[in-house]
């Protein structure tokens, strides 16, 4: 009995037989230059009974592309006599690495994979946006810079402000942090965003679904004694934890820092852990991380007003309270050290999922001053109300607008709306004016909600 080639392995060069594609365009959102990108890919299908060899397979600018391909494991710019058998599909994998082109703004690469076969020539067109930027690995940033917004800064192992020396950023700067990377300030950082500009401060994936992805960098690490830290209309996400500030051991020192006007959120730690840290803040918001939004351990002089601070919806398996403050810090070896605490929490929201999510846990071994007042927090403890704040448990008692999508704008019926103690905070932080009813929290309700 004579063997015969099965017919789908036959290759047939009619042609009237057409390929079919999974997409017709390729886009890679925008991508540092020298920095290569998470590899797209796409298939090619032949759908009829009968082989179809591919006599190329190529980039439309040759080995100029600044893409590449990956066929059958093998990556080049180019294939000649693929063959796809019928009814089955070929598997195409592409990257791209784009060369430093000394611009400012965002530019355009645009190219092609060529695919001829049959006496017809189709093709899938590639998009990427490039972007120049300045690259930290692992140094010391050089006194008394400043970053402006013309290119963004990629932080690539650690980088740090040096003691005694300052950086500033400027409105509408982008500082984007590799995996697992510190951004150490030992000097100071003073981030002068606006309400227009905002001064961002992420991770290195600037993909779509990378947008709300906790974990993807260390976080802004502060050592004790750094002094003159402001950080104004800055968005602080994607880290593991947002800012730590350390304790100096020997003296029970922290660091210093002014926050306003600033968003912390999907930490896959903590929003803020600060170790006998001074922090003034106002019109800060910080939601959606697995541990706490806000720690105050050791004691420290800590002052919120008109704060939002929001777990819920939060997608992490957490315990204990979202904002919490200690005057104490207990080590392994059951030693304690004692700080003193002072705590004003005023206008603001402590919200979430657990029962109770504020916690002051105290120590009768150092001084503690709180006055926790006008704020709305989640909790069944009686004595916060006694204090003039508005407790409760139930559903979205703050009326917050949309907090499936972290939107923490209140909507028209809020029970934060217009009960607010008067105060010297005037705008939101959107930069919405404070009437005379000021609300409760780190947003001022608008008639219309965009």
């Amino acid at each position: 009995m004579l063997g015969c080639e099965p017919s789908t392995e036959e290759i047939s060069f009619d042609p009237d037989l057409r390929l079919t594609y999974s997409t017709d365009t390729i886009t890679f959102d925008t991508l540092f230059t020298s920095v290569g990108s998470i590899t797209k890919r796409f298939k090619i299908y032949n759908p009829n009974d009968k082989a179809i060899q591919l006599n190329q397979l190529s980039l439309g600018t040759g080995n100029q592309s600044s893409y590449s391909l990956t066929v059958n494991g093998a990556k080049d710019k180019s294939f000649q006599n693929e063959i796809i058998y019928g009814n089955d599909s070929l598997l195409v994998l592409v990257e791209v690495l784009i060369d430093p082109s000394d611009q400012d703004l965002p530019f355009l690469v645009k190219d092609s994979i060529e695919i001829v076969y049959n006496a017809r020539s189709e093709n899938i067109k590639l998009v990427s946006w490039g972007q120049d930027a300045v690259f930290i690995n692992n140094e010391a940033i050089a006194c008394n810079t400043t970053w402006t917004k013309e290119r963004p800064y990629v932080i690539y192992d650690s980088a740090w402000v040096a003691q005694g020396c300052q950086l500033t950023v400027q409105a509408g700067t982008k500082i984007y942090i590799d995996n697992d990377a510190l951004f150490t300030i030992a000097g100071s950082i003073v981030v002068q965003g606006t309400s227009d500009e905002k001064v961002e401060i992420s991770d290195t994936r600037l993909d779509a679904k990378y947008d709300e992805a906790p974990g993807q960098w260390g976080s802004l690490f502060f050592f004790p004694g750094s002094t003159g830290n402001l950080i104004d209309h800055a968005i602080i996400k994607n880290g593991t934890t947002g800012i730590i500030m350390a304790i100096n051991l020997n003296n029970g020192d922290g660091a210093e820092l002014q926050l306003s006007n600033t968003s912390i959120q999907h930490m896959s730690e903590s929003g803020i852990a600060a170790f006998a840290g001074t922090i003034d803040a106002h019109n800060l918001e910080i939601f959606h991380c697995q541990n706490q939004l806000f720690g105050g351990f050791a004691g420290g002089n800590y002052t919120f007003n008109h704060c939002t601070f929001s777990n819920e919806p939060n997608d992490f398996t957490r315990e204990g309270a979202s904002v919490g403050f200690t005057n104490y810090l207990e080590f392994s070896d059951g030693t304690i050290l004692a700080n003193e605490l002072s705590l004003q929490l005023t206008n603001s929201i402590v919200w979430g999922r657990e029962d109770e999510e504020l916690v002051v846990d105290l120590s009768s071994a150092a001084v503690a001053t709180v006055n926790v007042e006008r704020n709305i927090i989640r909790s069944a403890d009686q004595s916060w109300a006694i204090l003039n704040n508005f407790i409760s448990q139930e559903d979205n008692y703050p009326g917050f607008y949309s907090p499936n999508i972290f939107n923490y704008q209140i909507d028209s019926l809020s029970n934060a709306r217009d009960s607010a103690l008067t105060s010297t905070i005037t705008h939101d932080i959107l930069g919405t004016p404070r009437d005379v009813l000021p609300d409760i929290g780190a947003y001022e309700r608008k008639d219309s909600i965009p």
